[in-house]
């Protein structure tokens, strides 16, 4: 027997078996129904922490240690069939060392999957000795993104993050399935992923399913993912919320990223590269139709900006900047990061998009959080339905068809009383406008005082520049806003920018 098929046919219970069940023949096809079940039953249960992952090294590993574990790729999940998925699995340890319990989801059977040593290779970790048993951490979907190798899609490691990627690009900004009073004064609480379900694809099947069990103190949720891999990879999410307890702040949809230095960041003289960001700026699709951008930032203090909707039309982190010049990093390649887009299926009603930027002397941490929340509280028995698109592209300029903000730049006017935005427009009607047009801009501020708002076309770029100069009320953050007009009619996408004394 080999070791794929000894994997896929394991009768033993994984970690966390409790959530999952064992190996049976179902009346009925599983579906995310079942999962419902499961997610409503337990949220009825006083919550119980994972069980720890049998012990060894890997618990003790640093971050190099633990990418130097290689998963066997004769063990992967549906290889030698008719598929166009392989799935992969991560180990549990270093800072992952909450186990998940995978089962398999064929036309008949749930067979849990039971890991072990031998799927992965530790040769390379230097480890004291090999562990004698390992949980499973997470997974790994791959699929033949660029040619007949098999290439990484998406990955679910961690609580409840997820990363999809599509065609030419490179890991960036995360996805997670929920945030709990993210970015207040008080701990931060961390969902996980429990269980996952994943449904074998049928022969030739462009996308594939997923289901997941979501657990926390405070809540409990049923997952479903549709992931469609491509030059715009795709992951439709279901979810379905049980809440133990009132909740401060639930944030929707939630995704993280990173913003060390940029145009409208803290430089660092002793680097040679210009800009170090996973993401550039949050945009924001009102339900009014209105397009907002947000440039973000590493702030010196903690900074939380809040965008009253109702219903959005689409939010997202992403990254706009895709010239190679710009970053000058050939191996983090920060120009091919994804951009992260969430499109809510349905009327998600009054609430707020909520964006946190946390300042970080390192790009090595995630300091960008952004997420939809009710403007109704979450109390405690209260059921949560939602469903959304999440997109992984790099080409963003469809999500703003009209002009869009293509740089800002922030600093002291000639009066020091003063700070001077120079704002750059381009794309939509902008770039063929003559330079002789009456563009004109429409500029508010949310206090202090506005001295200026000029235009002037920057025609070797086909751009149009706008400058502002505005006088902060003391040390009082200033919102600015501002967009083109031509005769009347809106030429661009509304840029929103605080300044922080």
């Amino acid at each position: 027997m080999t070791l794929s098929r000894r994997i896929v046919l394991a009768g033993a219970a994984a970690a966390c078996a409790p959530l999952g069940g064992h190996a049976r023949a179902r009346a009925e096809p599983f579906s995310f129904v079942h999962v419902r079940e499961q997610a409503r039953r337990i949220a009825n249960e006083p919550y119980k922490p994972p069980a720890p992952p049998p012990p060894s090294d890997l618990a003790k590993i640093n971050y190099d240690q633990y990418m130097r574990v290689r998963f066997r790729a004769e063990a992967g999940l549906w290889r030698g069939a008719p598929s166009m998925f392989r799935a992969e699995f991560f180990p549990a340890g270093f800072i992952y060392n909450t186990p998940v319990a995978i089962h398999v989801v064929s036309e008949e059977t749930v067979t849990p999957l039971a890991p072990t040593p031998d799927m992965f290779d530790f040769s390379d970790a230097n480890l004291r000795e090999p562990p004698a048993a390992v949980a499973f951490a997470g997974f790994r979907l791959t699929y033949p993104l660029h040619e007949a190798k098999f290439d990484e899609v998406i990955s679910f490691l961690g609580a409840s993050y997820f990363r999809p990627i599509g065609r030419e690009q490179t890991y960036g900004a995360s996805a997670r399935g929920l945030a709990i009073d993210t970015g207040l004064q008080r701990p931060e609480e961390f969902p996980a992923f429990r269980a996952f379900w994943l449904v074998t694809p049928a022969k030739g099947a462009r996308e594939v399913t997923l289901h997941a069990l979501l657990d926390s103190p405070g809540v409990a949720g049923a997952y479903s993912f549709v992931v469609r891999p491509g030059r715009r990879t795709t992951v439709d999410v279901t979810a379905a919320l049980f809440a133990r307890h009132d909740i401060s702040l639930l944030g929707i949809a939630p995704l993280t990223s990173m913003f060390f230095t940029g145009k409208t960041g803290r430089r660092h003289a002793a680097d040679h590269r210009p800009e170090i960001h996973d993401s550039d700026g949050l945009l924001i699709a009102s339900g009014s139709g209105e397009r907002i951008w947000r440039p973000l930032s590493n702030p010196s203090a903690l900074a939380v900006s809040t965008f009253q909707e109702r219903s959005p039309r689409g939010f997202g982190l992403l990254q706009r900047e895709r010239s190679y010049a710009q970053y000058q990093d050939q191996e983090a390649r920060y120009h091919t990061r994804p951009s992260l887009w969430v499109e809510p299926s349905g009327e998600w009603g009054e609430g707020e998009i909520r964006l946190i930027e946390i300042p970080t002397d390192s790009e090595v941490h995630d300091n960008i959080a952004a997420f939809w929340t009710s403007r109704t509280p979450t109390r405690r028995g209260q059921e949560i339905e939602l469903r959304y698109r999440l997109s992984a592209l790099s080409d963003e300029p469809a999500l703003s068809p009209g002009g869009r903000v293509t740089a800002v730049r922030v600093f002291r006017a000639p009066d020091p009383k003063y700070w001077r935005l120079a704002i750059e427009f381009g794309g939509g009607d902008i770039a063929g406008l003559r330079p002789t047009q009456p563009v004109e801009a429409d500029v508010t501020v949310s206090s202090g005082r506005l001295s200026q708002a000029r235009t002037e076309p920057v025609t070797s770029e086909s751009t149009w520049r706008l400058f502002v100069d505005v006088q902060p009320d003391g040390k009082k953050p200033m919102d600015v806003r501002a967009h083109l007009r031509l005769h009347g009619e809106v030429l661009s996408e509304t840029l929103s920018y605080t300044v922080r004394p």
